[in-house]
């Protein structure tokens, strides 16, 4: 499954980031309540003409489907929907098989925090749908907006000041 595109970051501490995919958790991180953030959707465009792009959902809301047209046609997305059960389980499942060291993840729930942890990558956003505590313990970086987590992908020296050691 792994790609062949990834972006390089290389911070001023030593610390280094070969990231050739990107999962995106749905509800409450690129949408709310059923509908993308604004912006969002320009920027996953972006993305995906760098590095494989995955949504990983249990379609809690059932929005998938009105969705779907957008993340794949416009944006290149590749949807996986999780089975009912252990949604967190899964999800670090999906990461394992991509490759942990080249993917970041980005998440708010307690579902995403395995993920979170073990993607090279991990950042939350604390939308207006919130942000569970173990997201936010597991990840690298925090944002409040979606469209800032996947500014400091597009924008990689942006990275400088908030990962470096």
């Amino acid at each position: 499954m792994p790609g062949s595109r990834e972006i390089r970051i290389d911070l001023p501490c030593g610390v280094f980031y070969n990231l050739a995919n990107i999962i995106l958790d749905l509800n409450g991180t690129i949408t709310v309540d059923g509908s993308f953030v604004d912006g969002v959707v320009e920027r996953l465009k972006e993305i995906s003409e760098i590095m494989d792009a995955y949504v990983l959902t249990a379609d809690t809301g059932q929005t998938l489907e009105n969705l779907t047209d957008q993340l794949v046609g416009e944006c290149g997305i590749k949807i996986h929907q999780l089975e009912s059960g252990r949604g967190d389980l899964q999800k670090l499942a999906f990461l394992e098989e991509l490759g942990r060291d080249e993917t970041v993840a980005i998440g708010n729930g307690c579902n995403d925090s395995l993920m979170l942890r073990e993607a090279k990558l991990g950042l939350c956003v604390i939308g207006k749908e919130g942000a569970s505590i173990d997201a936010l313990m597991a990840s690298d970086a925090i944002f409040f907006n979606i469209c800032d987590a996947l500014d400091i992908i597009l924008k990689p020296k942006r990275m400088i000041a908030t990962l470096r050691k």
